[in-house]
């Protein structure tokens, strides 16, 4: 894209409903339940011989009095979006994903996807954004707009939003409305033009492609997920027969549901009540206060001590799953009054790039369930299968597989593990041969018979493989062995094992070395199509060691983010093509709604697409590696199962 004044529109919604919180809910126009009260558009014209922004299509939808009909609001957009097509213009918004949904809302898919959207909100994202170091989380950057304006406006724009009531039906209201809705669009124009102008080439080319699945990610957010409420009831009354079975052995030791769910009184059962010793300290960001830590790495290793915290810890599980996973679902679909739950994605939703899911809006008593936290969804078969297909869909996972194992070795151009990458191989099965030192060939011929000490080799070589590539220390690979694979791994061979890593991936270190040293000169770390982040500070204080931390992580995790936008934009046309779209991102996984009789066709035809994306043409890049991808598909997301090539 060369920007071009002329072929730049900016676009902008304000909305309402029966409620108020409905004006975010862009499912209820279904409903008749929300609506569009103001529609801005705004582009470069020449008024009186002087080009200037003005606004060229902004109407007011008047519910009261002079009401529009849903079909007249319809037909007003549809004519946008069609001149935005026919005219090759770029339409950009601010967080441009939520405007999209409700033009899908109105009966506009057909036209949106076609339409080359920009956001603006993005854009600014790419050009400054910083990593969220855990222990710096509460300067988190806002992108609003109403951020923006004061940052890079003259002092008379700031605070122009005083005085707006967004629901209001008094025409003098409506017209201040709206006079506020072109504000928006003519700000959104000019900060896109002055973040677009200042980015990189390699960073625009990145931004483009991320915009390109703007209205697929708008499409499954608007149209969600639908429940199996019977699955969702039936976990939910496992999980509460779980909890009821560990608190009755629990409670004549003083332990409550209330005690369990409070981190404060839980600690001063555990270490004033039951004596045991404090294992780790919190600080609290805000207070400075330090409190003593309960988490499942803590309740995981006092079990050792004493049998009873084993217990306390599935007791708070089975509440938590109950509450997150079971009821949240439910709570959700019901809300939303279609059976759907709606974990809404967020683009660019952590600094790495990756979409990161919301499950609910507003806050406080405002606070709505919308959705679940997707993205901490638990891998058993009774917790995905709340959520089933459409019907006359199919579920369709597309893996990268190996996805951060294949990155690294590209950057670290390691040959081990280059080679590890190639058909036929196996990572895992090589390093737990390392680590339990016998003959590589004859574990993976072991484990494809279920040989119990081959599995639980390979098994090492997976946490190890997984765990160490980001610099990780022993003590920290020993807590991952033990509380999140349940191997009882003791000091001395978390350090044989990292030992043991280092010495089969001799290029690794030299990576970590050289990305450390490279950002501290440059004051940013980048991926290999181009996204960014900012890295800059004191490289000896605190904050020293999650900036190195960033340095060696995130060309790596930001890459995997870029692969997965690349993905979709390749996969857009296929799908719209066959009456499929996109479902939902998580992990390494693209997850998809595909047409009853078209996934047996889909399975080959993507899986060759998504093996053979277009690096060089979008990010000037060839793989020395196969880069390949997993398929699996079913009647819903616990039902889903390996797809088999003929």
């Amino acid at each position: 894209m060369i920007w071009d004044d002329s072929k730049v529109a900016a676009f902008d919604f304000e909305t309402s409903g029966v409620l108020p919180e409905y004006a975010l809910q862009p499912w209820r126009v279904a409903q008749r339940d929300a609506w569009v009260t103001s529609v801005s558009m705004i582009r470069w014209l020449t008024v009186n011989d002087m080009p200037k922004l003005a606004p060229d299509g902004s109407t007011l939808f008047i519910r009261d009095g002079n009401h529009w009909s849903p079909a007249s609001i319809e037909c007003h957009l549809r004519a946008f979006l069609q001149r935005a097509i026919d005219n090759d213009w770029w339409a950009v918004g601010w967080n441009v994903v939520f405007d999209i949904q409700w033009l899908i809302a109105y009966g506009l898919e057909d036209l949106v996807h076609q339409v080359k959207w920009l956001d603006a909100m993005l854009l600014w994202r790419h050009l400054t954004i910083e990593p969220e170091y855990e222990m710096d989380r509460s300067k988190k950057k806002s992108y609003s707009l109403k951020m923006a304006v004061p940052e890079f406006m003259p002092v008379e724009h700031h605070n122009y939003a005083d005085d707006v009531d967004f629901h209001s039906v008094d025409p003098l209201q409506l017209l201040r409305l709206q006079r506020y809705n072109d504000r928006d669009s003519v700000y959104t124009w000019v900060l896109a033009k002055i973040f677009w102008h200042e980015l990189t080439e390699k960073q625009r080319r990145c931004a483009l492609i991320e915009a390109s699945c703007l209205s697929m990610i708008a499409a499954a957010n608007l149209k969600g997920m639908p429940v199996d409420t019977l699955a969702a009831r039936e976990l939910a009354a496992k999980l509460e027969k779980d909890a009821a079975d560990m608190l009755e052995k629990l409670a004549p030791h003083g332990v409550t549901e209330k005690i369990v769910r409070s981190p404060t009184q839980l600690a001063k059962l555990l270490f004033d009540d039951w004596g045991l010793p404090v294992l780790k300290e919190n600080t609290g960001k805000k207070t400075g206060k330090i409190s003593r830590a309960t988490d499942k790495e803590v309740l995981h290793e006092l079990a050792f001590q004493d049998e009873r915290c084993k217990d306390l810890r599935s007791y708070r599980e089975a509440l938590n799953n109950k509450t997150k996973f079971a009821d949240t679902p439910l709570i959700s679909a019901l809300y939303n009054g279609d059976g759907h739950t709606r974990p809404s994605a967020i683009v660019f939703g952590t600094y790495s790039g990756r979409l990161t899911y919301a499950s609910n809006q507003g806050k406080g008593v405002n606070l709505k369930q919308t959705g679940f936290a997707l993205h901490q969804e638990k891998r058993g078969k009774d917790f995905r299968s709340i959520i089933v297909a459409p019907p006359g869909y199919t579920l369709m996972e597309f893996d990268a597989a190996g996805q951060e194992f294949r990155w690294m070795a590209i950057l670290a151009n390691d040959p081990t593990m280059l080679q590890l990458c190639m058909p036929g191989e196996d990572p895992h099965s090589y390093m737990g041969s390392r680590i339990v030192g016998s003959d590589y060939q004859e574990m993976i011929r072991l484990v494809g018979e279920e040989d119990e000490d081959a599995k639980n080799g390979r098994q090492l070589g997976k946490v190890a493989n997984l765990s160490l590539q980001y610099r990780t220390y022993p003590k920290r690979l020993r807590s991952v062995a033990r509380v999140q694979y349940r191997i009882p791994m003791e000091l001395p061979e978390a350090q044989r094992i990292h030992r043991t890593y280092q010495q089969t991936y001799t290029q690794v270190p030299r990576y970590w070395e050289s990305q450390v040293r490279k950002t501290k000169q440059l004051g940013y770390v980048e991926t290999l199509a181009g996204r960014r982040v900012q890295v800059v500070g004191n490289w000896d204080g605190p904050l020293g060691w999650s900036m190195e931390s960033t340095s060696l992580n995130y060309p790596v995790q930001g890459v995997g983010a870029d692969q997965k936008y690349l993905a979709l934009q390749v996969l857009k046309p296929y799908l719209l093509n066959i009456g499929a779209y996109f479902a939902w991102d998580l992990h390494d996984g693209i997850y998809m709604w595909v047409p009853n009789d078209k996934v047996a066709r889909a399975a080959v035809e993507i899986k060759a697409l998504l093996a053979n994306l277009p690096y060089k043409q979008a990010w000037d890049f060839v793989p020395p590696i196969p880069l390949p991808w997993d398929c699996k598909f079913g009647g819903g997301w616990g039902a889903l199962k390996e797809w088999k090539d003929a």
